[in-house]
């Protein structure tokens, strides 16, 4: 991850130097000696491609800029999910220990947690006197949506339980990863229910809430590195067709040897569609 960030910010100075104006014929009695050289390089080079090369460079350098724009654009307010995520992986974690646990009654089958969670413990929460609309205006919590149950507000009013508790029978009632809000009328819905139907109905809930927030990370996850990895082909492909490793993406981006070419692979302008089949004018 850290190399396709460090590929497509070298993306910009593509772009840039791609729109550089060519330097003025007034100007050409100050190009060195190894400049000559290696602009006649680069042309013996562009005399060898063929057509299709010079075509497929034109369309990837359109290509990448939307890919680019993409990646870099609407992808990156998604990418703001992975570290929401990692936060509130750790926020669990810190759970553990924190309030008392029973330790009775059945050990319900509920993964992601780093302790059990046991019946008896979601049992003092459900049966706590004080109902959610209560619960919302007794523990205020500072941002939250006006009205919605917070999971700390749950955490509050049921300090003295385990805390992991709390986050599991929290977890049952909101669908998907990094939710800690919920409308108060879902919340009392939900556990009135759980009440009535038992724990196997809670432990059902979380095991679905929890597997949609994974598939929908998953995926999102899918898009972000297809948006990155499309971005990076098509650079190659648009600036550096003859690098060695632009036909081996993106395994290539693991060959660190391979990058010392990348400066001598680059091709700022694109060659004329040569006259003749196979042949460029010669001067």
């Amino acid at each position: 991850m850290k190399n396709i960030s460090l590929l497509l910010s070298i993306a910009g100075l593509c772009l840039t130097n791609a729109f550089v104006p060519k330097a003025s014929v007034g100007l050409g009695r100050m190009s060195s000696s190894s400049n000559h050289q290696e602009a006649s390089t680069t042309t013996t080079a562009m005399r060898a491609m063929d057509v299709g090369m010079i075509q497929e460079m034109e369309t990837a350098r359109a290509a990448f800029v939307l890919c680019f724009a993409g990646a870099l654009g609407t992808a990156a307010v998604g990418r703001e999910v992975i570290p929401i995520t990692l936060r509130e992986l750790k926020k669990v974690n810190a759970l553990k220990g924190q309030g008392r646990s029973l330790m009775s009654g059945e050990k319900l089958d509920l993964f992601g947690y780093p302790e059990a969670v046991y019946s008896d413990d979601i049992k003092a929460i459900l049966n706590n006197n004080m109902t959610v609309y209560e619960i919302v205006s007794e523990y205020p919590i500072e941002g939250q949506l006006p009205g919605y149950l917070r999971f700390e507000s749950l955490a509050q009013a049921n300090a003295e339980v385990s805390q992991i508790a709390v986050r599991a029978l929290f977890d049952s009632i909101a669908i998907g990863l990094n939710k800690n809000s919920v409308a108060p009328s879902v919340a009392a819905e939900k556990l009135e229910l759980y009440k009535r139907e038992g724990l196997d109905m809670m432990t059902s809930n979380s095991r679905l809430n929890k597997t949609i927030g994974v598939s929908a990370l998953v995926i999102l996850l899918g898009l972000l590195g297809a948006a990155d990895y499309f971005a990076i082909f098509h650079l190659f492909h648009g600036w550096f067709p003859e690098w060695s490793g632009t036909a081996s993406l993106p395994f290539s981006l693991l060959d660190f040897g391979a990058y010392s070419s990348l400066p001598s692979c680059f091709m700022n302008d694109i060659p004329p569609l040569p006259v003749a089949s196979g042949a460029f004018p010669m001067n």
